[in-house]
């Protein structure tokens, strides 16, 4: 769950190419390439997932994914808070596109001026909440237990 924010074209017909992407990663020292994310689970488990194309941004407040979709041409990064839309929208005036959000609203330098209150979409803010640890022995939709 969450919000995705979209960079692509605003002309369907010209998608970002992977070639494009690929350029743009390496000309950013701060990106660095990867096809594929791991996350280790209770007791060792390790779960792998494809993610082909994608970039991870490593900035001063942390590191962000950003995945890239060939079959739509987008570059997509889930729930950004204002300094990663801030990332978005230079890499989209780079790649001659547009930033915007799953329904259809654009991001650009004047959102930015006109929302500076709006703190970050993601649940830092929530970060003290007490959760409960991964229990592969308990059905998923056993959320309750």
């Amino acid at each position: 769950m969450g919000y995705e924010l979209i960079i692509q074209r605003e002309d369907d017909e010209k998608k970002i190419t992977v070639k494009e992407w690929k350029n743009y990663l390496d000309s950013d020292s701060e990106f660095a390439s990867f096809e594929d994310y791991s996350a280790t689970l209770g007791e060792g488990e390790v779960l792998t997932v494809s993610t082909p194309n994608a970039g991870l941004w490593k900035a001063a407040n942390g590191e962000v994914p950003f995945t890239f979709s060939e079959k739509y041409g987008w570059i997509t990064v889930k729930n950004p808070e204002n300094w990663i839309i801030e990332k978005m929208i230079s890499i989209a005036d780079k790649l001659d596109a547009v930033v915007l959000g799953e329904e259809g609203e654009k991001y650009d330098k004047t959102y930015l001026e006109e929302n500076p209150e709006i703190e970050d979409f993601n649940m830092t803010k929530y970060k003290n909440i007490k959760i409960k640890p991964f229990d592969p022995d308990k059905k998923w939709w056993q959320f309750w237990k």
